[in-house]
């Protein structure tokens, strides 16, 4: 007798499957398909941010000149300018110097970024013009337009300028382009940041095909690569940045950088734990 239900139960679960397959696919049919002006939408997004992912990738070259060129300004300028002294300071003198520190490490991603501005506001006028029938869509466009032209019109401070007038201080307060720096940089990501959705999240749904699904794999390729190559010479001309800056202490002489970690709080406007970044790449 239980030989003879099983072939029932079978016909059963393979019934209730059926239906709860049913039900999914009549949930799926539900989902109205994306509009043929979001579908172009999203594609034109991919298709201008991959082009500019490459124009980055190829600027490696003029980004590297332009962190050469800073530190033979820096070399010529203001080398050594903040001693081991200062830096094992007092709390004031080693916030100060890391304002100053932020400056540098603000000031030398403008120049390794000048060789892509250009590329930028073309990038940020292409994404100004794509139009969604999405509202939060269209938001989404107009901030990733906005982040990708951020600091392009933020011009390069005189950093070996504000370093003399810390040091002629005695590292007691910041100088007044040192302020200017620090509040232009938390003004201008105020007002940019954190309005609109993430559009780069929402794409997915609207890349309806095949080639559309590669094309984004290939993006998130691209940025992985841009990332790096930006995280590399951030490293690289940081690290050269502050061995000038702060040459290593001789022999017995103290090992050199903060003796915190993470440094006291900054002098300027803005809380020391949003400067981690920045004091990370040039300790």
């Amino acid at each position: 007798m239980a030989m003879r239900w099983m072939p029932l139960g079978g016909v059963v679960a393979s019934a209730l499957a059926l239906t709860l397959a049913g039900g999914s696919a009549v949930a799926a049919a539900a989902k109205p398909a994306p509009k043929p002006q979001d579908v172009k939408g999203a594609r034109t997004v991919v298709r201008d941010l991959t082009g500019f992912d490459q124009t980055s990738l190829r600027r490696e070259g003029e980004m590297n000149l332009a962190g050469k060129a800073m530190l033979a300004q820096v070399q010529a300028g203001c080398a050594g300018a903040l001693p081991a002294s200062v830096l094992h300071g007092t709390k004031t003198q080693q916030s100060v110097a890391f304002d100053v520190l932020f400056e540098v490490g603000f000031d030398l991603s403008l120049k390794l970024d000048a060789p892509i501005n250009r590329a930028a506001m073309a990038l940020g006028a292409r994404l100004d013009r794509v139009r969604f029938t999405k509202r939060a869509l269209r938001r989404g466009a107009h901030r990733l337009a906005k982040i990708e032209t951020l600091f392009v019109a933020v011009r390069p401070s005189d950093v070996c300028a504000d370093v003399k007038a810390a040091a002629a201080n005695g590292f007691t307060s910041d100088p007044p382009g040192t302020t200017r720096v620090v509040g232009i940089f938390y003004r201008v990501l105020a007002t940019s940041l954190g309005r609109g959705p993430d559009i780069l999240k929402q794409l997915p749904s609207y890349l309806i095909t095949r080639r559309d699904r590669a094309a984004l794999k290939r993006l998130h390729r691209l940025d992985a690569r841009n990332e790096k190559l930006s995280t590399s010479l951030g490293a690289k001309w940081s690290a050269k940045l502050s061995s000038v800056l702060s040459p290593p202490a001789p022999p017995g002489g103290g090992t050199g950088g903060f003796p915190t970690s993470p440094p006291p709080g900054l002098t300027g406007a803005a809380p020391s734990a949003r400067m981690l970044s920045a004091f990370a790449a040039l300790r």
